[in-house]
C-alpha cells in the first residue's frame, strides 16, 4: 500500500464502542482486496451490501434455486471467502442485497394477480434466505425503489378491467407475505433492510413492505426490520439530521396494527444513510460545488449527529467504491480502478478519517435535542410532542384537492382557509365537492407531504389548504423556516407572513440546492396563547409538499411552543 493510503488508516485498530451504530457501505462485489486487507477495511466499516442484482433473474443466475442441479456459482464462492475474512477482522454486518428492477414486469396487473408469479416469489426469496444463511451474511437487503411509479394506483398500466384497486392491494399484500415467509423459513435470524426505507410510500409498494414487516412481527423475528432512509443522504441542517432517525417511528405509529407496532418498538429501526460523494454524484441542479474541505466538514458534522442518534445502523451510499484510496500498487495487485472525479484523493481520505474517528456530537444544543429524542424512545412522549419539540406541527386539518389558482381558480376556494372550519361543509374543489379532513403528518423534520395526504392519486395541477394551531406561553419573536414545492403562502392568524404562490413553469422543486429542506428564513411574531397557522400549498406536477419549522435566531426549535389540531 502506498504512503497516501497508509496515512489515512490509524496504526491501531480503534476501540469498538458498544454504543455506536454499525456502519454498512453500499455497495460491493466480491474482490481479492477484502480477503487480504480485511483488517484495514474493518477499521472503517462494519459490513457491506453485496448486491447480487435483481430478485428474479440475477438471483437465479448467481445464487441458484432449489431445483437447480448445477454446482455453486463463482459469485457465491468468491463472496463466501470475502465474508469469512471480513468476519474474522470484525466486519460482521454484511448484507446480501437484491433489488426490484425498474424495467421488470413486477408490479403490473399480470404479475400481481398471477398465481404463478406469487409462487415465483416463494421460490426466489427462499433461495435468497438460503444463500444468505449458508454464505454467512448477517441478513438481506431488499431494494424496492426502482419500479416506484407503478406503485401508484393511477398509473396508466392499471386499466381496472376485470379487477379493482382492492384486488391489486390484496395481491401486493399476499406477495409480500409469501416473500418474507419464504426468506425467514430459510433464515429465521436474518437482519432485514429495506431500501429506500420509507414506510409511507405509494400504495402498492407500501402494502408489499408492510406485509413483509407483519410477517416478521408474527414470528418475532430476532434480526429486526430496518429502514434504510435515503432522505438523510442530503447534508441537511443539523436539526433535521437529529429528527430523521425517528421519522420511521412516527410513521409506524400511524400505519401498523398493535402487535406489529410492539414488534417495531422492540426490534426495528431507521438506519439513516450518508452520501459522501453527493457533491459530485447528485445529478441534481444547484448543489453547491465548493472546496472538499468545506463539504467534508459538514459531512463530519452529519456523521457525528447520526452516530449520536441512530439506534443500530448507519449506512453509506456511493456510485463509486470509496472503501479504498487508490494507489498504483492497489491498481496493479487487485485490479482496483481509480475513482473518476476531481479531488478524489482528498475526498476519500477525508471520508476515511471521519469513519475512523467515530466521533459523536459535542454540540450542547444538538445534545439537548437528542435528549428529547431519547425521552421519546423511552415512552415519555408521543409523536405529537416530539414534533412540537422540533418546532413543527404533527397534525393538520386539510381541505383538498382544490383547483390550482393559476389554472382552475374557479374551484380553488380561496376564502375557505379563513372561514370557521366545519367538517360537514361541502366545498367545491377541483374534481367535485371536498370537505376538511384530519391529516396526521407526524414528521419531526417539518416536512409535510401532500401526496401522502392524498395517497399519491391525482395530485398534479391542484392546491390544498392546511390549518394547525400554535400555542405560545408568551409573545414570541422567532423565525419561520420554510421550503416548498411548487407554491406556498402562510398566515399566522389573519396576517400573511409568507407569500410565494407563484412558481416557474417547470415547477419550484422541494429540495433547495438539492440538499436543503428549508430555503428561506422569515422573522415572525407569535402572539401569546393560541394562534391559527394556515398554509395554502400549490402543486404543478410531481412532488408536492412544504416544510415548516419555528426556531430561534440560530435555527434551533423554540422550547415551550406547541402545536395541535384546531377545534372545528
Amino acid at each position: 500500500m502506498g504512503a497516501a493510503a497508509m496515512a489515512m488508516i490509524p496504526s491501531d485498530r480503534p476501540r469498538k464502542a458498544q454504543n455506536l451504530p454499525k456502519m454498512i457501505a453500499y455497495s460491493a462485489q466480491p474482490n481479492a482486496y477484502f480477503n487480504e486487507r480485511a483488517d484495514d477495511v474493518s477499521k472503517l466499516y462494519d459490513g457491506f451490501f453485496f448486491v447480487v442484482g435483481s430478485w428474479d433473474e440475477d438471483v437465479a443466475a448467481k445464487l441458484g434455486l432449489a431445483s437447480d442441479a448445477r454446482p455453486a456459482t463463482e459469485w457465491k464462492e468468491r463472496v463466501r471467502e470475502n465474508l469469512r475474512n471480513l468476519r474474522q477482522a470484525g466486519a460482521t454486518e454484511n448484507l446480501l442485497g437484491i433489488h426490484f428492477a425498474e424495467s421488470a414486469p413486477w408490479p403490473s396487473p399480470e404479475t400481481l394477480l398471477s398465481e404463478d408469479y406469487t409462487a415465483k416469489f416463494q421460490r426466489h426469496f427462499a433461495a435468497i434466505g438460503r444463500a444468505a444463511k449458508e454464505l454467512g451474511f448477517r441478513g438481506v437487503s431488499i431494494d424496492v425503489e426502482y419500479p416506484y411509479l407503478r406503485y401508484s394506483l393511477d398509473h396508466k398500466i392499471y386499466t381496472y378491467k376485470g379487477y379493482t384497486s382492492d384486488d391489486l392491494l390484496a395481491a401486493a399484500s399476499e406477495q409480500g407475505r409469501i416473500a418474507m415467509s419464504a426468506l425467514l423459513d430459510e433464515f429465521p435470524g436474518a437482519v432485514v433492510f429495506v431500501l429506500p426505507g420509507d414506510l409511507w410510500g405509494r400504495p402498492i409498494g407500501r402494502t408489499f413492505v408492510l406485509s413483509m414487516l407483519k410477517v416478521m412481527a408474527e414470528r418475532d423475528a430476532p434480526g429486526g426490520f430496518h429502514l434504510g432512509y435515503e432522505r438523510a443522504y442530503c447534508l441537511l441542517d443539523p436539526v433535521s439530521q437529529v429528527a430523521i432517525p425517528r421519522v420511521g417511528d412516527c410513521a409506524a405509529s400511524l400505519l401498523l396494527d398493535a402487535k406489529t407496532l410492539r414488534y417495531w418498538k422492540r426490534r426495528c429501526t431507521v438506519a439513516p444513510g450518508a452520501w459522501p460523494l453527493h457533491m459530485v454524484e447528485t445529478g441534481g441542479e444547484g448543489y453547491p460545488v465548493r472546496p472538499w474541505a468545506e463539504e467534508l466538514a459538514e459531512l463530519g458534522q452529519q456523521m457525528e449527529i447520526l452516530r449520536s442518534v441512530a439506534k443500530r445502523y448507519i449506512w453509506s451510499f456511493s456510485g463509486q467504491p470509496v472503501w479504498y484510496l487508490c494507489t498504483p500498487e492497489l491498481e496493479q495487485k487487485y485490479g482496483l480502478t481509480k475513482q473518476a472525479f476531481e479531488g478524489a484523493d482528498e475526498a476519500i481520505a477525508g471520508w476515511h478519517r471521519i469513519l475512523a474517528e467515530k466521533k459523536k456530537t459535542a454540540d450542547p444544543r444538538i445534545k439537548k435535542l437528542i435528549s428529547a429524542v431519547r425521552s421519546f424512545d423511552s415512552g415519555k412522549g408521543d409523536c405529537v410532542e416530539l414534533c412540537s419539540r422540533f418546532g413543527t406541527p404533527a397534525d393538520w386539518l386539510v381541505l383538498g384537492p382544490l383547483g390550482n389558482p393559476f389554472t382552475h381558480p374557479e374551484f380553488s376556494a380561496p376564502g375557505a382557509i379563513f372561514r370557521p372550519i366545519r367538517f360537514d361543509e361541502p366545498i367545491h374543489g377541483r374534481d367535485g365537492v371536498v370537505r376538511w379532513f384530519v391529516f396526521h403528518s407526524r414528521e419531526p423534520t417539518g416536512s409535510v407531504s401532500l401526496r401522502a395526504a392524498f395517497d399519491w392519486r391525482a395530485t398534479d395541477d391542484c392546491s390544498a389548504h392546511l390549518v394547525s394551531e400554535i400555542s405560545a406561553p408568551k409573545r414570541v419573536r422567532c423565525y419561520m423556516w420554510i421550503g416548498w414545492d411548487d407554491g406556498v403562502a402562510v398566515w399566522i392568524n389573519d396576517k400573511m407572513v409568507f407569500d410565494h404562490r407563484t412558481y416557474p413553469k417547470r415547477g419550484h422543486g422541494m429540495l433547495f440546492r438539492d440538499r436543503y429542506l428549508f430555503e428561506e428564513r422569515v422573522p415572525v411574531v407569535i402572539p401569546k396563547g393560541k394562534s391559527r397557522l394556515a398554509v395554502t400549498s400549490i402543486n404543478s406536477h410531481g412532488v408536492w409538499g412544504f416544510a415548516i419549522r419555528f426556531t430561534d435566531k440560530d435555527g434551533f426549535p423554540l422550547e415551550g411552543l406547541t402545536f395541535s389540531l384546531p377545534t372545528p
